[in-house]
């Protein structure tokens, strides 16, 4: 006997046939005198959290229906069931964001979406964690546009970047935040020394920072020149830190010109280690170049 089965011949109502069997159930098992039976089963018995959720869904879909057929309810009940999942509201989220639908307008909802929206409302209001986050949030929105909105804004920018301490906060803003193509270009050739050279975290985000802004046409093809002189022409010894990111960034950006150079300056260095390690980045750099060709 599977938890749903147990749960129909302990409340000896029809035997459900599927997950929706909370909303399939007929209507004599659906008035308010049932609605006690539910929820008293919810709060008395050793129900699992399977079982408590399916009861807990059913309790709410009969509210609803007390509410759709008079929306001035008053039924004491219905305020015993908000009540209970307002204090289980951890182990019910979800099915009260199902019920609140809030990202829907209030005429296209359930008839007690309202009620529920209430109860979310409320359990966020006193939630002190959520909004010391969102207070947190706030504050840190408005030291953004403080930030910029200072003189010597993309001078103290600079300096965070180039400072071991502050770089990852720095590459955080221009990530999430961005800048104009003049000040981004002026960043470039630390970004990609960054994202090729720097510790784990900074450079995952410069890597992205660099992606992010690929269909930029003017940026893309100051890039590909900077990886070009500075480091593709340059290569004389194999680095797998470098190679390897060197690989990734390359295929991110999806630029089969210098996907080419890479590959071919690889071909031509005489070094065991490159030769030895050549087949692990071209297996996946040289498919590429055929599919961008095809393009």
């Amino acid at each position: 006997m599977n938890e749903l089965e147990k749960l129909c011949q302990d409340l000896k109502v029809p035997r459900g046939n599927g997950q929706d069997w909370e909303y399939e159930l007929t209507a004599e098992y659906r008035t308010p005198q049932w609605l006690v039976k539910y929820l008293s089963a919810y709060l008395h018995n050793n129900y699992s959290t399977f079982q408590k959720h399916i009861l807990m869904n059913l309790c709410i879909d009969i509210c609803n229906d007390l509410f759709t057929a008079d929306r001035n309810q008053n039924q004491p009940i219905i305020c015993q069931v908000l009540n209970v999942l307002y204090n289980d509201y951890a182990q019910h989220w979800q099915l009260i964001d199902y019920w609140a639908l809030p990202d829907e307008p209030l005429e296209d909802c359930f008839e007690i979406t309202s009620e529920i929206r209430k109860l979310r409302q409320k359990y966020l209001a006193n939630a002190h964690e959520w909004l010391a986050l969102n207070q947190a949030q706030q504050n840190l929105l408005i030291a953004k546009q403080n930030f910029r909105q200072c003189p010597d804004f993309f001078i103290q920018l600079q300096i965070a970047l180039n400072s071991s301490s502050q770089q990852t906060n720095a590459l955080t803003l221009i990530h999430d935040d961005g800048l104009n193509d003049d000040q981004l270009s002026q960043l470039l050739s630390t970004l990609i020394n960054i994202a090729l050279e720097g510790n784990d975290e900074q450079s995952v985000i410069a890597h992205k920072i660099l992606v992010k802004n690929k269909n930029n046409q003017s940026i893309n093809q100051k890039v590909a020149n900077l990886l070009l002189i500075n480091y593709i022409d340059d290569l004389n010894y194999y680095d797998e830190i470098i190679y390897r990111r060197m690989t990734k960034l390359l295929h991110d950006l999806n630029n089969s010109f210098l996907i080419e150079q890479f590959i071919n300056r690889c071909k031509n260095i005489d070094d065991t280690e490159v030769a030895q390690n050549y087949p692990v980045f071209a297996k996946q750099l040289l498919p590429q170049i055929s599919t961008l060709s095809e393009d």
